[in-house]
């Protein structure tokens, strides 16, 4: 007789659970590295025009017009580089709770899958004994046998 873990159907939801989570945190990892990526390429896009600004006020006068739309694109990619700030420090929030919800299931499976190991243990010595039991059944039918 085969070992049969009377709890396999919820393990294995318990399994799908944990996995649900895992990719969830996954993805919310990825959309912070793509995040990050974007908050870099924006500083440094701030960075190159206020270079760009500086270089050109050191040689020559820059009319107005051009000095108010410089100033005017260093504010948007300012504005844009706090926006993906904060959007970075929510999704930190996002990934703080997902990663608490991903750890639980964890906790919920391995705490099965330790009560499953514990009875297939348990089983394992079950038939043990009964090979033992039937072994010195044989040996002592056996050794009848030869008395007789």
């Amino acid at each position: 007789m085969a070992f049969e873990f009377s709890l396999a159907a919820v393990l294995r939801y318990r399994q799908s659970l944990e996995e649900r989570e895992r990719v969830r945190l996954q993805s919310l990892h990825a959309r912070r590295a793509a995040l990050l990526r974007e908050v870099q390429r924006a500083r440094e896009a701030r960075a190159h025009l206020q270079t760009s600004v500086r270089q050109r006020l050191q040689g020559r006068l820059i009319p107005a017009v051009e000095l108010q739309y410089l100033a005017a694109s260093c504010d948007g990619l300012e504005r844009r580089q706090q926006q993906l700030q904060a959007g970075l420090l929510q999704l930190q929030v996002e990934i703080t709770a997902q990663a608490r919800r991903y750890q639980e299931e964890h906790q919920k499976r391995e705490a099965l899958e330790s009560l499953r190991d514990l009875r297939l243990g348990e089983y394992r010595l079950l038939q043990q004994r009964r090979e033992q039991a039937a072994l010195d059944e044989l040996f002592l039918l056996r050794r009848k046998v030869k008395q007789a």
